[in-house]
């Protein structure tokens, strides 16, 4: 089944520009990197937790998260053994875990319900909430840096050749099953295939810090020949 399928259309990918430029690349408001958007930690029960800012002007337009996040976001999290929390006035999704949330699962369910909350910050709408958090949709998020030595201009550079090989050139998303979001310093992954997101976050990984997956022994590498 393809992924497209089974969720809402998706918005098509922003372009180069509006993602990544020399604004968004400063230490600001508008920098969505680990550092400052989100952050982790034990809360006061001994559960792990982790927040995430967001901008309202951001999230999407066909529905108002406010009053939907209880009924749409607030009960999958329950059912999965999480919890979560929105401060509407402080713009901050927090996602928490729980007695419920044991073992072996507790990680992965915990960073399925990060990447939930993730994917709302980026604009999508509550449906995809159930699919990320239950694992039906395979779901990635991968925090991009400039690497040590390299420049901003080469690190962008990259990135829009990126951008342009993995849609454009080889149009690897739906060979991969998978739909990407480029933000402004993270790299966001959906897709219905298993393997897809770590195929994804190697070819991002690989590119940005400086070789070309895109060849034919990185192909081979990656197990892109089949693709």
């Amino acid at each position: 089944m393809n992924a497209y399928k089974y969720s809402p259309p998706l918005p098509n990918p922003p372009k180069y520009g509006d993602v990544w430029n020399s604004k968004t690349m400063e230490k600001s408001g508008s920098d969505n990197s680990m550092d400052e958007n989100s952050s982790q930690k034990i809360d006061n029960t001994g559960y792990e937790s982790m927040t995430l800012l967001f901008k309202k002007q951001g999230l999407c337009k066909e529905e108002n998260l406010n009053e939907v996040w209880k009924k749409e976001v607030e009960t999958v999290f329950e059912s999965h053994g999480l919890s979560c929390e929105l401060n509407w006035d402080e713009c901050k999704m927090t996602v928490t875990a729980t007695e419920r949330t044991e073992g072996g699962l507790l990680q992965d369910g915990f960073d399925r319900g990060f990447n939930a909350l993730f994917v709302l910050a980026c604009g999508l709408g509550t449906e995809w909430v159930e699919p990320i958090v239950s694992g039906s949709v395979y779901s990635d998020v991968m925090y991009i840096i400039i690497p040590d030595g390299m420049s901003q201009d080469d690190f962008s550079s990259k990135y829009n050749d990126f951008i342009y090989k993995f849609e454009d050139k080889f149009g690897l998303p739906p060979k991969l099953s998978c739909f990407v979001l480029y933000q402004e310093a993270a790299v966001v992954v959906l897709s219905d295939k298993a393997g897809s997101t770590s195929t994804v976050r190697n070819i991002v990984y690989s590119c940005l810090n400086g070789d070309d997956p895109f060849d034919e022994d990185h192909f081979h590498e990656l197990f892109l020949d089949d693709v």
